[in-house]
C-alpha cells in the first residue's frame, strides 16, 4: 500500500482529520511519482464528470491506475497511464488547470479522496487584469473538447455536448504562430501539412498547446480570436485548434453549425457558462421545509432540485412546476415560495425558478421530484369497489 493511500484510509479513520489532509497534499506534491489516467484520443489527461465538476484521475501507484485504465475499456475508452515524477508536479497541475479540471479524485478503486485542484496548486486571479493583458488559456473549451471527443470512441456524444464545444469554440481567444514581420498589419501564418495530405492552419488554446507545435521557438507568438478563423474558412481554408491536442478540424460547414449553436444558446446563458448537475447531498431542512411550503400553496404540481454552477460558484437549483398556471399566478407563486422559504436556514444560496423556462426543463429532465401533489378525483370510484 502506498503512502497516499495509506495517509487516505487513515484520514477518514480519523473522522477527516484536517492535519491529515494536509499531509495527503504534501505528499501527492512532493512523492517521487504518481500516476495520470490519460486519453490517447485527445493527448491530454482523461476528464469525466463527478458531481457535474470536471475531474480528473491520479494515482499513488501504476498497478492502480492500471485497474482503473482496465475498468474504463470496458466503459468502452481507451485510457492509458502517465507517470508524472516530482520535477514534472507543478507542471502537471498547470495542466490540468488549462484543461478546465476543477478537482481531482486520487486512487479511485480503492479508498479514495476528491480534492480541490486549488489545493494542490495556487491558481493566479486575473479578475482585476484587463481581458486583453490576460494570459491565453482556455480551460472551458479544452475541457468541452476532450470530453466530446472521449465520448465519440464509446458513442455516447450527445447534442449538448456537441453544441457546448462549438459556443466555447466562439467564445475563445487563440494563439497563432507568426512568421516574419507585421506588416501593413497583415501576418503571415504558417500551415501545417497532416499525415492526411491535408494542409491546415493551426490555431492554440495556450502556451502549452502553442509549445507542442514550436518546440524550438521559430515563430513569435500572435493573438486571434473566431472571427479570424470563421475568416479563413469561409475563404476556404481547414482551421485546425490544437493540432498536437484534441485536434478539433474547423472548415465552412462548421462556421454553418457553429452560427446554430450560437442562436440556440441565449447571450446570458453563454457568458454565464451555467453547469446543472444533481448534486450529492441537499441540506435536509431545505426538503423538509419545502415540502411544507409547496403542499400549502396551491397550484404547485412538483418540485425539483438540483445543483447550478455559473463562473466557478455553485448553487442549489429549485425547478417549482405548476402545470399550464397562467404567467402572473405563476410568478406569484414563485413570489410566494421564495418568501416563506427566506426562513429556511442553510448555508447554502438557492435560487428558484419555474419548470416552464429553458433551464427548468433542461434541469428537469429525467429527474424525480422531491415533492409532487397527489390529486385524488372522488367522482371517478375506484374498480370493484363495493
Amino acid at each position: 500500500m502506498s503512502k497516499i493511500q495509506e495517509l487516505i484510509v487513515s484520514y477518514y479513520e480519523s473522522g477527516e482529520d484536517k492535519k491529515i489532509y494536509e499531509q495527503i497534499v504534501k505528499e501527492i506534491q512532493t512523492c517521487e511519482s504518481v500516476w495520470s489516467a490519460y486519453s490517447p484520443i485527445t493527448k491530454n489527461h482523461f476528464v469525466d464528470y463527478v458531481q457535474g465538476r470536471p475531474t480528473a484521475f491520479l494515482f499513488s501507484e501504476k498497478e492502480y491506475c492500471q485497474k482503473y485504465c482496465q475498468h474504463m475499456k470496458k466503459e468502452g475508452f481507451t485510457v492509458g497511464s502517465a507517470e508524472c515524477t516530482k520535477d514534472n508536479r507543478l507542471s502537471m497541475f498547470a495542466d490540468y488547470h488549462r484543461s478546465g479540471f476543477e478537482c481531482i479524485i486520487v486512487d479511485n478503486g480503492l479508498k479514495y479522496l476528491i480534492m480541490e485542484l486549488t489545493d494542490l496548486i495556487n491558481i493566479p486571479d486575473y479578475s482585476d487584469v484587463p481581458e486583453k493583458d490576460r494570459p491565453v488559456i482556455n480551460p472551458d473549451l479544452v475541457c468541452s473538447a476532450d470530453r466530446l471527443f472521449q465520448c465519440m470512441e464509446n458513442k455516447t456524444v450527445t447534442p449538448d455536448k456537441e453544441i457546448n464545444l462549438l459556443v466555447e469554440t466562439y467564445n475563445a481567444r487563440y494563439l497563432i504562430p507568426v512568421q516574419g514581420e507585421v506588416k501593413n498589419g497583415e501576418v503571415t501564418i504558417p500551415g501545417l501539412e497532416r499525415n492526411d495530405g491535408l494542409k491546415v492552419v493551426p490555431f492554440f488554446t495556450d502556451i502549452g498547446e502553442f509549445r507542442k507545435f514550436d518546440s524550438k521557438g521559430k515563430f513569435n507568438v500572435g493573438g486571434a480570436d473566431y472571427t479570424q478563423i470563421e475568416s479563413l474558412c469561409n475563404t476556404g481554408e481547414t482551421v485546425v485548434i490544437n493540432p498536437l491536442g484534441f485536434n478539433f478540424t474547423l472548415t465552412k460547414q462548421t462556421i454553418d453549425a457553429v452560427h446554430n449553436a450560437i442562436n440556440a444558446v441565449p447571450a446570458n446563458a453563454r457568458a454565464e457558462r451555467a453547469v446543472i448537475y444533481t448534486p450529492a447531498k441537499v441540506p435536509k431542512p431545505l426538503i423538509d421545509g419545502l415540502n411544507v411550503i409547496f403542499d400549502g400553496i396551491d397550484g404547485i404540481k412538483a418540485g425539483y432540485i438540483k445543483g447550478l454552477r455559473k463562473q466557478n460558484k455553485d448553487e442549489l437549483l429549485v425547478i417549482v412546476d405548476c402545470g399550464e398556471m397562467d404567467a402572473d399566478s405563476y410568478n406569484a407563486a414563485l413570489d410566494e415560495v421564495r418568501q416563506k422559504a427566506a426562513d429556511i436556514e442553510i448555508k447554502e444560496t438557492v435560487e428558484y425558478i419555474p419548470a416552464a423556462s429553458d433551464i427548468g426543463r433542461t434541469a428537469i429532465n429525467d429527474s424525480q421530484p422531491f415533492f409532487e401533489r397527489i390529486i385524488v378525483d372522488v367522482s371517478v370510484p375506484p374498480e370493484n369497489f363495493d
